[in-house]
Formats: C-alpha cells, structure tokens, sequence
C-alpha cells in the first residue's frame, strides 16, 4: 500500500512527541517493505529547516550541524519515495475551497496524484472536506489499529 506521509508524522518521531510508538511502527513497516512511503518534495525543504532549527537550539552549530543534518535528512530520503506536483496541481490545490490551510491542500493534492490509498497525518481534521473516495486520511493510531494489528 502507498502512504503519504504529512510532515508532521516525521516530525512528531524526530521529536519524540505524542504520536511516537505509533509513528515508529508505521516507519518500521515502510523500511520493512510492507508499505511504500511517500512524502513531498516540500516536505524534505520544511524537514531540513526544522532540523536545522532544532539543532540550533540545542546550540549545535556548523560543521556539526550540517553533518547531523546530511545523515538525518539522508535516511528519510532513503526510507521514503518524494513526490512533486506540476503548476496545474499546484494552482488547482491553491484553488479548493475544501481547505481553509493551502499547505494541506498542496498535500492532499501532491498524495491523489502520487496515487497513495491513505494519507497519514496528526491534524485530521484539516482534512475533513476531502473526496473520501479518493484515500483515507489516517493519524497513525488509526492506521496502526486498522492495517498492522495482528491480533
């Protein structure tokens, strides 16, 4: 199964957040190879500021930061499939009404046409007015619950 993964998924494991033990069973089942991971291109430019960030305030500075950096944003590169869409997608994701925050609609756009069956994120609720038909949109306790259960 393809998942799109919402920059947040990445960030709440990078931060250890509440979402973590689910995040990191979804992750393991990506490097795994029971699913394909996929992730915007968008997703890897806001990563690489976060961390930079982090790292800054944890008063690591270059070169150690960008070494840091390379290996951490290397590994998500690794793991995950990166996926783009052209200026009709983007004017089109610009244009829906279905969201009140245009970077969730570039995702949900960049995911229906990377062809993925669920859309993993924290905020579902941004996601409430999507064609439902289309993909599911999940948080990873919910797809963790649905689709990695084996009980």
């Amino acid at each position: 199964m393809r998942l799109f993964v919402d920059t947040n998924i990445i960030v709440e494991y990078i931060e250890h957040r509440r979402w973590y033990d689910d995040v990191k069973l979804v992750l393991m089942s990506i490097r795994e190879g029971q699913h394909i991971g996929v992730v915007s291109q968008g997703c890897i430019y806001t990563l690489v500021y976060l961390v930079e960030r982090m790292l800054k305030a944890r008063n690591i500075h270059r070169p150690e930061q960008t070494a840091i950096l390379r290996k951490m944003m290397t590994s998500i590169v690794r793991l995950f499939e990166s996926a783009g869409i052209n200026r009709v997608g983007i004017l089109e994701a610009m244009a829906s009404l279905r969201f009140d925050d245009l970077e969730d609609s570039l995702q949900y756009r960049c995911a229906v046409e990377s062809h993925c069956s669920v859309l993993l994120t924290i905020n579902v609720g941004d996601y409430k007015d999507v064609d439902k038909t289309l993909l599911e949109v999940m948080t990873p306790s919910e797809f963790v619950e649905k689709y990695l259960r084996k009980d």
